[in-house]
């Protein structure tokens, strides 16, 4: 098997962001990537950022957890969400890309 390098998805920076989990849906459609500052960066299947958000912790206070494992739904509608605080949380992030999250 032999890979070719195509495109980067993100530009480089100064500070090290460790990727900790990523995931691809089920469609093809989206690619799920969580860096170490607990955001999830939506990407098409271009290699095009579309959209990102927050992770959230399992009880207020300090963000001291880190995203283990993401996984899509069959329906690529859902994105689940596990992290070290023991918690895994279930976002709705939609069936097209300007739908609403929850």
């Amino acid at each position: 098997m032999q890979l070719k390098h195509v495109q980067s998805l993100t530009q480089p920076s100064e500070s090290i962001n460790k990727v900790t989990a990523l995931c691809w849906a089920p469609n093809g459609s989206k690619l799920a990537v969580c860096t170490i500052d607990r955001v999830i960066s939506l990407f098409d299947s271009e290699g095009v950022r579309r959209d990102k958000f927050s992770t959230k912790p399992a009880e207020k206070g300090p963000k001291n957890y880190i995203v283990r494992e993401m996984v899509f739904s069959p329906q690529s509608d859902k994105l689940a969400v596990a992290q070290s605080d023991n918690m895994v949380f279930v976002y709705k992030i939609g069936s097209e890309w300007g739908d609403k999250k929850s």
